[in-house]
């Protein structure tokens, strides 16, 4: 898919992975099942990815910069693998659900950290959930965005997010200016 394009036939695919087209059906079904398994091996190293900076020892703001930045440059590593799975899902009757698995996986272990700071501090840990759903909507949506406009280098997009969430709107006005 990367050197071919999504348009890529079962024969393209079976030649560029060394095998014949009856291997690749046996092993895969069809192409939907190609497709699915490309992307349960990508969301698995995108939660591998985004996890990982979670369990870091660093404090709170730290710890949501390298893990939103950590999702930002995993996206970046490979746009046409990321454009294809992601449109792909979309229009697969079954893509949300995997969309929606990887986002719920996310979703929760960012809870549990945010829970966790927030109990740290004496605070309420109710909100840690839909705060996660939040976090993780916010980064995706803005990384999907940026990984076709690339209008904004990764480090100001990451740099804007993260003065979104760690300040909120009200300090919008004093987010990093592109460039600085």
């Amino acid at each position: 898919m990367r050197e071919i394009g999504p348009g890529a036939t079962m024969d393209q695919l079976a030649r560029a992975g060394g095998v014949t087209k009856p291997i690749l059906y046996r092993h895969f079904g069809d192409r939907d099942g190609l497709i699915a398994a490309m992307a349960d091996e990508y969301s698995e190293a995108l939660l591998t990815s985004v996890t990982e900076p979670l369990d870091a020892d660093a404090g709170p703001r730290s710890t949501l910069r390298s893990t939103v930045d950590a999702y930002v440059s995993f996206i970046e590593r490979d746009p046409s693998l990321y454009r294809f799975l992601v449109r792909t899902a979309r229009e697969r009757q079954g893509g949300h659900v995997q969309i929606n698995a990887l986002v719920d996986n996310i979703a929760k272990r960012v809870a549990i950290v945010t829970g966790d700071q927030l109990r740290s501090v004496g605070r309420d840990s109710g909100s840690a959930l839909p705060w996660a759903y939040g976090i993780v909507g916010l980064v995706h949506q803005a990384g999907d965005w940026w990984v076709d406009s690339q209008t904004i280098s990764r480090e100001t997009l990451v740099d804007y997010l993260v003065a979104l969430l760690w300040d909120g709107l009200g300090a919008s006005a004093d987010a990093p200016q592109a460039g600085a």
